[in-house]
């Protein structure tokens, strides 16, 4: 018998993942670092990316998600061949794309958040709540050749489009959300959806 659990209740339970990205950008050198995702209280998420811990409001890991799953959407479509257009949505970036001279497609997402340092080196990065807070940039952006990158004022994160999808459904899964395990799109012709199996068959998801 199925069980359903509402948010709440998952927001509540205790949720940790770890894995080790590949560093898209030293690939050839095969050079790795640490990844972690927890959730941290009520209402925030931690991610640890090497030495580096940041804290996010849920919402907007939730939103990194997504960009993130966007950026996965781009890549899956120069494979495939067809230019997508990820779900239409409020978003608290600023999503553009851009055609390079290969004629593939990039895609950049970019924020601006309430961001707060402390001698531990966490930062915590929140929806800005008044006109004087600090903000710092937050950008999630496509890599040529498959790759993805999550960059801050301090410091930039390359990774692959497998390490991509795994990140997008570990921060949904600590803000309360469910796995992004369906790309929902629109094509130039007609409305379509990108299911799992297409990342699988493209080599773009594993668990």
């Amino acid at each position: 018998m199925a069980v359903f659990v509402g948010k709440d209740e998952r927001e509540s339970r205790i949720f940790h993942v770890a894995r080790d990205f590949t560093c898209w950008r030293d690939r050839e050198y095969n050079d790795q670092y640490p990844c972690q995702v927890s959730r941290q209280g009520e209402n925030t998420v931690n991610l640890n990316l090497d030495i580096v811990s940041i804290v996010f409001a849920s919402a907007v890991a939730e939103e990194i998600a997504r960009c993130l799953y966007d950026a996965v959407l781009i890549t899956v479509g120069n494979l495939a061949g067809f230019v997508p257009t990820p779900a239409a949505r409020d978003s608290m970036f600023e999503r553009k794309y851009h055609k390079r001279v290969s004629g593939d497609w990039s895609y950049t997402a970019d924020g601006k958040f309430s961001c707060h340092g402390s001698e531990s080196t966490v930062y915590f990065v929140e929806l800005p709540t008044d006109t004087n807070d600090t903000t710092e940039q937050v950008g999630v952006y496509t890599v040529e050749d498959g790759g993805a990158e999550l960059v801050f004022e301090f410091m930039c994160y390359s990774f692959s489009m497998l390490d991509a999808v795994w990140l997008a459904n570990s921060l949904m899964e600590a803000a309360g959300g469910e796995p992004l395990d369906v790309l929902e799109t629109t094509s130039e012709s007609s409305s379509s959806c990108v299911p799992l199996a297409v990342l699988k068959f493209m080599g773009l998801f594993e668990r």
